[in-house]
């Protein structure tokens, strides 16, 4: 599914979503890049990037290496890294289909005060972003779908 929205260029988003696939606006930052304009400016904006393993985002982050690949996986500590990031709102997206992770592993969110939702990975995708654009601070914990 592509996802349509206004750009923000600051911020990490999701364009869209298949199976085996999240594709990530990634902010191009002029203090990191090479890259030029027409007129030899340093380049800012977006940069796609199409992600296949499971991720942890916000709109300022993106760890592209969150180590749970289906929701079986998915331990204590995993739910912390997420806890850390110390959102207002968690979403923890399970893959290609809603299946509930135990209550204990999400111990670390409960814990630290923080809101949390559990759905299938294409619907936290939707959510993460119009969070993200309404000015939430939100997470997302992606398992693949």
């Amino acid at each position: 599914m592509q996802i349509h929205q206004d750009l923000d260029i600051h911020h990490y988003s999701i364009k869209g979503y298949s199976k085996g696939e999240i594709v990530v606006l990634v902010p191009l930052l002029a203090e990191l890049s090479d890259e030029t304009d027409a007129d030899g400016n340093q380049a800012k904006g977006l940069q796609q990037e199409t992600l296949t393993s499971s991720i942890l985002l916000t709109s300022l982050h993106l760890d592209r290496n969150w180590p749970p690949q289906n929701i079986d996986d998915l331990r204590e500590e995993h739910v912390q890294a997420l806890a850390k990031l110390k959102p207002e709102v968690a979403i923890i997206g399970t893959g290609a289909s809603l299946k509930w992770p135990e209550r204990a592993l999400l111990k670390p969110l409960i814990d630290a005060g923080i809101g949390y939702e559990i759905m299938d990975t294409a619907a936290a995708c939707r959510t993460y972003n119009v969070l993200s654009y309404e000015g939430r601070t939100v997470a997302a914990a992606l398992i693949m779908i």
